[in-house]
């Protein structure tokens, strides 16, 4: 039986990232809206549109002419594909810490692979940014029933705005076999610099 979840924050109006400027200037935020995506050319089975921007007149709301992307995430085949969305819960998830954070509120708990009949591969992706180009933020699944990162789920950006990454490698044989909690771990390339993650997102394909 196919079994998706539902996106928590997918009604949301806006979800925002927060960029640092150096020598303590006023910086300007870089934002992302999130809409609904109905059925159609842009995604089949519907999804989310994302639309992300800087804030040029800091005014809080990301307007027209400050839109500098747009992708869809959209949700698969009744079959083919499966994308679980983690529980976000309206706000992107941040670090300061080189050593890793594991938040425990973006978890899918009792996630089992073995669920998903016929698989044959599996992503992970994210909107990652960091407030400072020289460091990276970095993220990747964890598995907190057994306190140890995913093999070949890393994913690590250098923007200061909000760029979607996905991994290249099928971890699909780096799963455990039976059920775990399957959290995320962020990462700074410095500690003290603050990075993020949002709309962390798994993708089943199947036979």
């Amino acid at each position: 039986m196919k079994i998706k979840t539902v996106v928590a924050c997918s009604f949301l109006a806006a979800i925002f990232f927060y960029s640092c400027t150096k020598q303590g200037d006023v910086g300007q935020s870089s934002l992302l809206n999130l809409v609904p995506e109905p059925a159609g050319p842009n995604c089949l089975f519907g999804g989310i549109k994302v639309i992300s921007g800087v804030d040029a007149n800091r005014n809080g709301v990301l307007e027209d002419n400050e839109i500098q992307n747009v992708k869809y995430v959209c949700n698969g085949t009744a079959d083919k594909q499966v994308i679980i969305y983690f529980p976000a819960n309206g706000s992107a998830y941040s670090t300061t810490l080189a050593g890793g954070y594991v938040d425990t509120v973006e978890v899918l708990r009792d996630f089992n692979i073995v669920n998903y009949a016929d698989a044959d591969s599996i992503n992970f992706s994210a909107y990652l940014q960091t407030s400072d180009s020289s460091v990276s933020s970095t993220v990747n699944l964890y598995d907190m029933t057994n306190n140890v990162p995913i093999n070949n789920t890393t994913l690590t950006s250098n923007s200061t705005q909000s760029q979607f990454k996905t991994t290249s490698a099928n971890f699909l044989h780096d799963l455990p076999q039976t059920p775990i909690n399957l959290g995320i771990q962020l990462k700074s390339g410095l500690d003290g610099t603050i990075v993020y993650y949002y709309l962390p997102m798994i993708t089943i394909y199947r036979q």
